[in-house]
């Protein structure tokens, strides 16, 4: 097992000790008739924005054309920019107050972009208040992947000069059927709200929404009659969603009291019920097909009430409460799409008629019993049930031929939860404008067809803050967290997945699914140290100097089998240098570390699957040494620089440059099993330079010009992309697609024009 990284933990703590011994000896000096000054957090001079072409302008209006070098889909993931080629820049703002009984806002932007938006707002002195607007966003994946299958919906056809094969070897079609497709995901949503004042106590609003998402993404699909011979393959799976949205609000404020009641209604309807693929691969049917079901149409209605109500200057209580009700009725599909498929047996319903309740509850009693003491205590809950039919299901696995027997049933499980957290917390203010800040909270999960069914976790929490002097402020915080799990039932799942006749049929030393020895992270025992530090500075004039630093370690101490350890650091360092209102500038770098350490054990099934044995020659579920350790670690450099110039009245400049650099590394051991030889997996590594640059020249009052440039280097040399054909996994048929290594320039020259 790794060394445990402590010492960073030890140097928190002594910082949290000294910057409250600081205060404390400051508390034995302060001179009671001197009156301190209040804590304030630290702020440098503004930057002076110069010539603004919006002052004093009822709207403005951007009209320009930007240039993109390349095809991408790491530089254009979420901005639009995914195609070569120009582009309008079109944006436009425009208000007007002439009118003292109603005022006109208009927002658009991106006009030549699939990101575009708009807004438009109407109000009548805040008495009433309309809005009305879009919204598009798009989200670009890896492009660079091909596949044989035809069509932009279901079913996914092949050539019709296909040759199948048993393996992807054998498709000696492949190479003159693949083609290209766009992973792209498209969303578009219309929206309205509107405001009411009802009078000086009371206020309604409401809003309604209607989104469609629609496009392509992917998924995984395979054809097997049991474990040991599947048919895989990547699909591209079409989207078409629709999702519309409806909420009314009821706000009251009384002075001491302030209530808001909100009832929220969603209905997602997925147009595609299923996605069909013709099977690739040799199959004794000749109309061999595979199905996938995809994610079904479903309502929510959910009520929400908040409030706070004002005891006396020194007492407030705050609450926050809803329920909600999610329901799925979708008609089921037929067990296989595939004609040669053998059905002894019909569904046990024809939909699922699933209902979920969830309900939260958190409130907080604010109270001041001192001057310089605040307490908070504390509640928050929630519960989730299930009503929800029970049932067996025959399905075929694999789209195989043939329905299985009774005895290989699956079972649908309800997962009911329940969690409740309750505490205090306390902050007493000290000299040296600092505060001692005391929390302890305890946490209870109840859990209900789960491998563990109650878990209790101790949080205890100590932070300080302080400022010594007027360019100095120092915050520390500690947090230990102590879990502790119920019995764990490792047999919990066999027992609610399968059918009675197979557990009987089971020998009760292999009566699992997980080795009884493997502890599910979020359900085992854990101890858990966190410290942060934030350190901020002003040496000079015109200087501000920042240090953050996060440190957390997870002990999962009574976990043999599973994830028994994680720690994370991260450090951060940033610089600002404001000479003048005309020049701003800054500096900053980073550093995260991730660290995981698991164990498994490698065993078959049969005889092997004994768990229990202790005495030679022991089966493999019972053998150490055919046990197996990965340690994980992933780190991160950021480093990165802005700059804002004004080098004259009309002329701005501003640029910015990101460097961040990663690395993932998985190492492998084992124990002594000959036949166990894991190799460890190559160093994934990604590369990100971007840099931006813009100027902007006032060439009169209302009339400005605008020069934008980005560069943006990404390069990635993933494993599981690199040097991986569409044929490569004899059993799987995958997409092909390479690394992302993109080098892309863009360009962008507008006007903006201002008027009264």
């Amino acid at each position: 097992m790794k060394q445990r990284r402590h010492l960073p933990f030890r140097l928190t703590a002594v910082s949290t000790l000294v910057l409250v011994a600081q205060g404390v000896v400051g508390q034995a000096q302060e001179d009671a008739a001197q009156a301190e000054t209040a804590y304030a957090p630290l702020l440098v001079t503004a930057l002076n924005q110069g010539h603004t072409w919006t002052s004093g302008y009822a709207g403005h209006v951007q009209l320009g054309l930007g240039y993109t070098s390349d095809d991408n889909f790491m530089f254009g993931q979420y901005n639009g920019l995914q195609d070569d080629g120009a582009n309008i820049i079109g944006n436009l703002h425009w208000q007007d107050f002439s009118n003292r009984e109603s005022q006109w806002r208009l927002s658009v932007s991106d006009l030549g972009l699939d990101t575009r938006e708009g807004r438009l707002s109407w109000s009548n002195n805040g008495k009433l208040q309309v809005n009305l607007g879009f919204d598009s966003q798009i989200q670009v994946r890896n492009n660079s992947g091909e596949t044989p299958f035809r069509g932009s919906s279901s079913p996914l056809r092949l050539p019709d000069n296909w040759v199948t094969g048993s393996t992807t070897a054998d498709f000696s079609q492949l190479g003159a059927s693949l083609h290209g497709f766009d992973r792209e995901l498209e969303r578009d949503k219309l929206f309205a709200g509107l405001q009411l004042r009802l009078n000086d106590s009371w206020q309604l609003d409401g809003n309604l929404s209607y989104e469609e998402k629609q496009g392509t993404g992917d998924t995984a699909g395979a054809m097997y009659l049991d474990a040991s011979s599947g048919d895989a393959v990547l699909l591209p799976r079409p989207v078409d969603y629709r999702t519309t949205e409806f909420d009314l609000g009821l706000a009251y404020n009384a002075g001491k009291l302030n209530l808001q009641a909100r009832i929220d209604y969603s209905d997602f309807d997925n147009k595609d019920d299923i996605l069909v693929w013709e099977n690739p691969y040799r199959s004794r049917s000749p109309e061999s097909a595979g199905g996938l079901g995809q994610a079904p149409d479903n309502e929510q209605l959910r009520g929400r009430i908040t409030g706070q109500y004002v005891f006396t200057p020194d007492a407030r209580f705050q609450f926050d409460g809803s329920y909600a009700v999610s329901e799925q009725d979708q008609d089921y599909l037929e067990y296989s799409v595939n004609p040669a498929a053998s059905v002894s047996q019909p569904l046990p319903r024809t939909s699922f008629d699933g209902e979920a309740q969830t309900g939260t509850l958190n409130a907080k009693l604010w109270l001041r019993p001192l001057r310089k003491l605040d307490i908070d205590l504390f509640f928050r809950g929630r519960e989730r049930d299930y009503d929800n039919p029970r049932d067996g299901y025959r399905y075929i696995r694999g789209d195989g031929s043939r329905q299985p027997e009774q005895a290989l049933a699956v079972y649908n499980t309800s997962h009911h939860f329940i969690s409740n957290t309750s505490g205090v917390e306390a902050r007493y203010r000290l000299p040296k404008r600092s505060r001692l800040q005391l929390e302890y909270a305890y946490e209870q999960i109840e859990r209900e067809n789960a491998a563990v069914e109650e878990t209790e976790e101790d949080r205890f929490t100590l932070g300080y803050r302080i400022q010594p002097w007027d360019n100095f402020t120092a915050k520390a915080e500690l947090r230990y967290g102590d879990r502790r799990a119920d019995t764990y039932h490792w047999d919990q799942r066999f027992y609610a997945l399968l059918d009675v006749e197979l557990i009987n049929a089971t020998p009760d030393n292999q009566r699992f699914i997980n080795h009884p020895e493997l502890s599910q992270f979020y359900l085992a025992n854990r101890e858990q140290d966190q410290g942060k530090l934030d350190l901020s500075w002003l040496p000079a004039d015109h200087w501000n100097l920042n240090f953050n630093l996060l440190l957390r370690n997870d002990d999962y101490d009574k976990t043999y089998t599973g994830l028994r350890y994680s720690y994370w650091e991260r450090y951060h360092l940033s610089a600002s240098y404001n000479p003048s209102q005309q020049v701003s500038a800054t500096l900053y770098g980073g550093y995260d570390r991730f660290e995981s350490e698991q164990m498994g054990r490698a065993f078959r099934g049969g005889a092997e699957k004994n768990a229990f044995a202790i005495y030679p020659p022991l089966p493999q579920a019972s053998d150490p040494d055919r046990d197996w350790r990965t340690d994980t670690t992933d780190s991160s450099v950021t480093v990165g620089a802005n700059l804002h110039w004004q080098l004259a009245e009309h002329l701005a400049l501003e640029a910015d440059y990101s460097f961040v650099d990663t690395e993932s590394d998985q190492e492998f051991r084992t124990y002594g099993a000959s036949d166990l030889e894991p190799e460890d997996l190559p160093t994934v590594a990604t590369t990100l330079h971007h840099f931006v640059a813009s100027g902007t020249w006032h060439m009169r009052e209302d009339l400005s010009f605008k020069l934008d440039y980005q560069y943006y280097r990404y390069s990635s040399d993933d494993r599981a992309l690199q040097g991986v054909r569409a044929d490569s996994i004899d059993k799987v048929l995958t997409f092909g697609a390479r690394n992302p290594n993109e080098t892309i320039h863009y360009v962008g020259v507008s006007a903006i024009y201002s008027w009264q």
